[in-house]
Parts: C-alpha cells; sequence; structure tokens
C-alpha cells in the first residue's frame, strides 16, 4: 500500500517526517506569534532536507494540527491569535474562568480530531464531485454564500440584534480600507500610502479582543483562575465532545465544504459553524458562557477545513487560503508538481496528503492529552503576568506579520475601539464577522451586477443556497424577535453606552458620505452596510430613550495603569523597535504590576526580547 502511496520511499522516513511534522505544528500552534503561515515559511527549510515525499508529509502533517493547540491560548488566556480562534475564545475563555479550562482543551482536542479525520475523508471520497461542481462555483455563487453567512451575526448578537448589526457595519468598514479592486479608487486611506493595501488583520484581532480582556482581567482584584489539571478533566472533555457525534459531522461537513471554495477558509467557517451551533445545538449552559457546543463547532471546522482546501490545491493547483498558498509554495520547492496533470499521472500522492492528514489529527490527540495538564496550568499564572504578557504576544503577532509605525497605529485604534465595545457592551464577534465576509460579498456581488445583472438571481446555485438561507433565516428572525422583546424589558446601559453609539454613528455617516461621488462599485457594499449601521443606532438610541429614567451602571473597570504602558510600547516601538520596546514593557510591567524581583523581570525581559528578535529574522 504505502509503495504505492509513496513509491520508493522507506515506511521509516515517512513515519519520521508525520510524527515531527505533528509535533512541530502542535509547538507551532502553542507559540506566540507562530501561526498556521509564518510556520509554514519556518517549517520549510526542514521539509527540504526531508526529500519530497517526505517534506511533503511533514508539511501537511504540520499544517493539518496547528490549528488544535493555536486554540489552547485562545481558551485559557481570552488571547486569540488570529480570526479562526475568535469563535473559540467566546465560550471556551468563559469555561476556563468557570475553573474548566482542562475540560475545554479537552472538547478541543476530541472536536479537532474529528474534524480533521472527516475533512480528510471528504478529501478522498467527495473531492472529484465537489471539483466538478466548483467549475459552476462563480461570482453569484460566492455572494449568496457569504450573504448565508452573514446570517450568523443574529446568533452572535447576544441580547442586542441591533448592537450587532451596528458591529458588522462597521467590520464591512474596516474590509473596505484601501483600493477598491475594480475602480482603483482608494476608500478610507486618508491620504496614507500604507492603508492602501488595507487593514492587518492580526491588528484587529488583537485590538478589539486581546486588548480589551487583558485590561479587564488586570483591573485591581482580579485573581488566578483555579482548575483542576488532571489527564481525566481533559479525557472528560474529549468524551463530551465525542458526545456531540451529529453536531461534529455536521459542523465538519460545513467547514470541508467551505474549505473547498478560493477565498473563504478558516476565518468564514468558524463563524458559520458557531452560529449553525447556536441555531441547531441546545445547551443547559448558554452561550457565551462557556456551552460545550460552543467550542466543539468552531474547532471541527477549523480543522475539517485543512481536508477541503486541499482538494484545489492538489487537483488544480489553485490555493483557497494564503496558508494553502504557502503550502503549494513550499511543494514547487520540493519539486512536487500539482494539478490535473500530477492527478493523471500520480493519483497515490493524493491520497498519500489525505491519510498524513488522518493520521495527524489522530496521533495529535495523545500528545494533547498527556501535555494539557501542563497547558491548563498557564491560567494559574496571576493576572498581573498573564496580561501583560498576553498583549506583548498580540502585539508582536501583528506586528511580524507587517513590521511597520503603521501596524502599531492600527493595534493603537483598535484597541481604543475594542474598549468602547467592551465597555458599551456592544458585541464584538459580528465586527469580525463583516470583516472576514466583506471582500467576497463584494468581489461576488460587484462581478454579478456587472457581467449577469438581474439573471444571477436565477441561476441554480444561488437559488438553492438562498432557499437555504430563507429557511434558516425565518425560524431565527422569529426567535430573534421573542428574545429582542424579552432583553428590551431588562435591558440596562451603561456610562460608555451613550459615548459608543455616538461614535458609531459618526464613523458611519461619515462612510456614507465620503463615498458620495465615488463609482458605483467602489460604494455599493459600504455605504449600503452603513446605512443599516445607522439603522441600527437609531434603534438603539431609540431604546436608551426609553430607559433614560433608570440608573446607569457603572460598566467594566480596567487596568488603566497596563493600558497606559501599553500605549507607551506602541509609542517606543516605532523608535527603538519592538524587540526593546517590548523588553522594557515586560520589565515594567512586572516589577510595577506583579512585583516580582528585579533579576526574575530582567531575565524574563531578556528572554522575551531575543525571541522577538529571531523571529524577526526569521521572519525577513
Amino acid at each position: 500500500m504505502l509503495e504505492f502511496l509513496a513509491g520508493s520511499t522507506p515506511t521509516g522516513a515517512l513515519v519520521f517526517a508525520l510524527v515531527t511534522g505533528t509535533i512541530g505544528g502542535l509547538l507551532a500552534g502553542l507559540t506566540p506569534g507562530i501561526n498556521g503561515r509564518v510556520g509554514l515559511m519556518l517549517a520549510t527549510p526542514i521539509a527540504l532536507g526531508l526529500g519530497m515525499i517526505p517534506g511533503a508529509v511533514f508539511l501537511v502533517a504540520f499544517h493539518s494540527v496547528v490549528h488544535t493547540s493555536g486554540s489552547v491560548p485562545a481558551i485559557l488566556l481570552g488571547m486569540p491569535t488570529s480570526v479562526t480562534e475568535a469563535a473559540t475564545v467566546i465560550d471556551g475563555y468563559a469555561m476556563t474562568r468557570k475553573g474548566e479550562g482542562a475540560r475545554a482543551i479537552g472538547i478541543t482536542v476530541g472536536s479537532s480530531m474529528v474534524g480533521g479525520v472527516i475533512g480528510a475523508l471528504v478529501l478522498l471520497g467527495l473531492a472529484p464531485v465537489a471539483l466538478a461542481a466548483a467549475r459552476y462555483f462563480g461570482a453569484p455563487e460566492m455572494a449568496a454564500l457569504s450573504l448565508l453567512g452573514l446570517l450568523s451575526i443574529a446568533a452572535l448578537s447576544g441580547g442586542s440584534m441591533a448592537g450587532g448589526l451596528m458591529s458588522a457595519a462597521l467590520g464591512v468598514l474596516i474590509a473596505a480600507v484601501g483600493l477598491d479592486a475594480f475602480s482603483g479608487v482608494p476608500r478610507f486611506t486618508f491620504g496614507s500610502l500604507e492603508l492602501l493595501d488595507g487593514v492587518n488583520a492580526a491588528a484587529v484581532v488583537t485590538g478589539m479582543f486581546i486588548v480589551p480582556e487583558m485590561v479587564l482581567r488586570s483591573a485591581a482584584g482580579a485573581a488566578p483562575i483555579h482548575m483542576a489539571t488532571k489527564l481525566s478533566a481533559v479525557w472528560g472533555g474529549v468524551l463530551q465532545a465525542l458526545n456531540h457525534r451529529w453536531l461534529l459531522l455536521r459542523t465538519s461537513l460545513l467547514g470541508a465544504l467551505v474549505g473547498m471554495v478560493p477565498g473563504l477558509g478558516a476565518s468564514v467557517a468558524v463563524w458559520l459553524a458557531y452560529g449553525h451551533a447556536r441555531q441547531t445545538e441546545p445547551s443547559d449552559i448558554p452561550y457565551g458562557e462557556g456551552a460545550a457546543a460552543g467550542i466543539i463547532a468552531p474547532e471541527a471546522a477549523n480543522n475539517s477545513k485543512e481536508g477541503g482546501a486541499l482538494a484545489p490545491a492538489l487537483f488544480f493547483g489553485v490555493p483557497s487560503s494564503s496558508g494553502m498558498g504557502i503550502l503549494l509554495a513550499a511543494f514547487i520547492v520540493l519539486g512536487v508538481e500539482v494539478g490535473p496533470r500530477m492527478l493523471a499521472r500520480d493519483p497515490g500522492f493524493v491520497y498519500l496528503m489525505g491519510l498524513t492528514n488522518i493520521a495527524s489529527n489522530i496521533l495529535a490527540v495523545p500528545v494533547c492529552i498527556l501535555l494539557a495538564p501542563a497547558m491548563a496550568r498557564f491560567a494559574f499564572i496571576r493576572a498581573e503576568i498573564v496580561g501583560p504578557a498576553a498583549l506583548a504576544a498580540g502585539v508582536a503577532a501583528a506586528a511580524l506579520t507587517a513590521p511597520g509605525p503603521e501596524t502599531l497605529a492600527m493595534i493603537a485604534v483598535f484597541s481604543l475601539l475594542g474598549l468602547v465595545l467592551k465597555g458599551a457592551d456592544i458585541p464584538r464577534a459580528p465586527l469580525l464577522l463583516g470583516f472576514v465576509l466583506a471582500p467576497n460579498l463584494e468581489s461576488g456581488v460587484v462581478r454579478s451586477v456587472m457581467v449577469h445583472g438581474w439573471s444571477a438571481l436565477s441561476r441554480p446555485g444561488v437559488l438553492t443556497i438562498l432557499v437555504l438561507a430563507a429557511a434558516i433565516a425565518l425560524p431565527m428572525i422569529l426567535q430573534r424577535r421573542s428574545r429582542d422583546r424579552e432583553a428590551a424589558k431588562n435591558e440596562t446601559w451603561t456610562t460608555f453606552r451613550p459615548f459608543a453609539i455616538a461614535l458609531l454613528a459618526v464613523i458611519l455617516l461619515a462612510a456614507i458620505l465620503g463615498l458620495t461621488g465615488a463609482p458605483l462599485t467602489a460604494r455599493l457594499l459600504p455605504s449600503s452596510a452603513a446605512a443599516i449601521g445607522l439603522g441600527a443606532a437609531a434603534l438603539t438610541a431609540w431604546r436608551l430613550w426609553s430607559i433614560r429614567q433608570s440608573a446607569p451602571s457603572t460598566g467594566p473597570t480596567f487596568d488603566l495603569k497596563l493600558l497606559g504602558l501599553l500605549v507607551a510600547m506602541l509609542g517606543l516601538s516605532a523608535w527603538t523597535g519592538l524587540p526593546i520596546a517590548v523588553a522594557l514593557f515586560i520589565f515594567a510591567t512586572l516589577r510595577l504590576g506583579a512585583k516580582v524581583s528585579y533579576p526574575v523581570a530582567i531575565f524574563t525581559a531578556a528572554f522575551v526580547s531575543i525571541g522577538i528578535y529571531l523571529l524577526e529574522l526569521f521572519g525577513r
């Protein structure tokens, strides 16, 4: 069997490549600043030393499991290092705050394994059919599928659908920053050349999630989280995930199918899966407060999309994501030719990659279970230490993806925005959903209007997706109306809320006015989203006016000292460089907040600074 799949390559070399690739991918996922893309680039030289076929096995195994361990910081520290973990953090971090971080890790491991295996089976069994259908998947179908994804806003809006619409509209506007792909007109760049390429996604995630959560957790009186770290707790989480077999199957298939579509990938798949779980899977624990299904769905989809994404990459040589693009580039360096000719000449290679995907996900389970108690102990660390470390890692991860002062400025802007939304209790997850889906939705809508006109609505694929969207939307709308009426009776407002609504309304109105006179292709989606957001802002303001006589709550308390040091670090980074600024930030926070000794603070700051410097060096 192996002779058919790998030719004359020794079995021992394949096994070694599989094991080392799996362990390397898990370590890369745990390391702040190293994600799937950066990890693949760093792993390519190692793959070259293994040879063509073992090198390919090493890279596929590496990429197949990097998201499994990548969710651990999101679960334990509330620190998603990319958009793909932002869905897991909602219920994963809530479970950690209840002292169940080890069980949450077990749920992640079990869900990721099943998702990865199902995604690989889809590659092996259904890829030819899916690829034949993909030939007819054009711009109208892309727009319809993105519209289907936007229905997840209802599931991610908590008790305020209007707040979710405001947040999602802002995400669409953020995604619109840069040159319009169709007219070449700059949008929201304010004359800055650095913004012509758009906004750094890592800066959005850092500012919207990591900074608000860390300065909130590090506020006075925040205590370390205590939890059981026994293997039994981790194994119990694995079994709990496996008990949700139908949810695992549905979200895994969803992730695999979305992964096949170029331009969508994990960032869309995880939000679709999370929204699907909230709509279909009952939970004794409310979503957002530690529901197991809220972890199972995005984690299964996150890993299963790798199998789906391999289909267009191997059969057509077309990457469906940036990670697949880097993987294909590494294949070229290795001398591996992908595409239709490879399929006809060497079909065994495709099956070998699919089996590698399955084997690496299965192998990751015992490794993660054995290491999970040690990983869970991260949550025992005092908040005064965790907060600065997480902030430094988030800033470094964003800055390393796109070095330069403009990235630091983006982190500062989105951190301020994230703090305002957090303080006003306006959901932030819909903003990321709008940011992720906007490029595909805009491209699909504009191309459909230019090429097909109204006839795009009569295409079979579009009709199928729109009927599915209507079937999902109708019960969701009825459920939301009942939930919103109940929420309105008990609605309270914080001192941040009027300011936040006014700020968002000003931004949305300015966006509409700023696009006046722009070509239709440049203003169609952003102006439409801003108009919907303005309507939602007006509704929210009216609700606040109706309860104006009630006393506002004070809202969350943020650690202003830590926030001030963060601002100083961002400013200093533009002058001295990131390693020195982070070293000074770590030293200052450990001394002023955690009260550690001078030697420990100096050693820790130097260790982190050297690590960031090496990452910068490898990145070049």
